[in-house]
């Protein structure tokens, strides 16, 4: 099955959840995570392997949720 990999990062105003090359916009950091989370956690459910990345003010990606 496929991977599915969603991506959250900050722009200037605010937080955003990026899925299959489509960007989804979030006020707060813990929105953007709680939606990803549930989204992956469905993905895993369906048989994807499935993982939250977040991006660290240094720039790199850092593994916030990933498939038990």
């Amino acid at each position: 099955m496929a991977n599915a990999k969603y991506y959250i990062s900050k722009d200037v105003h605010r937080w955003s959840v990026r899925y299959d090359g489509k960007d989804y916009p979030f006020d707060t950091h813990s929105a953007a995570v709680l939606a990803a989370v549930n989204a992956a956690t469905f993905a895993s459910a369906q048989g994807h392997e499935a993982e939250v990345l977040v991006q660290g003010i240094d720039g790199k990606w850092r593994t916030e949720w990933p498939t038990a």
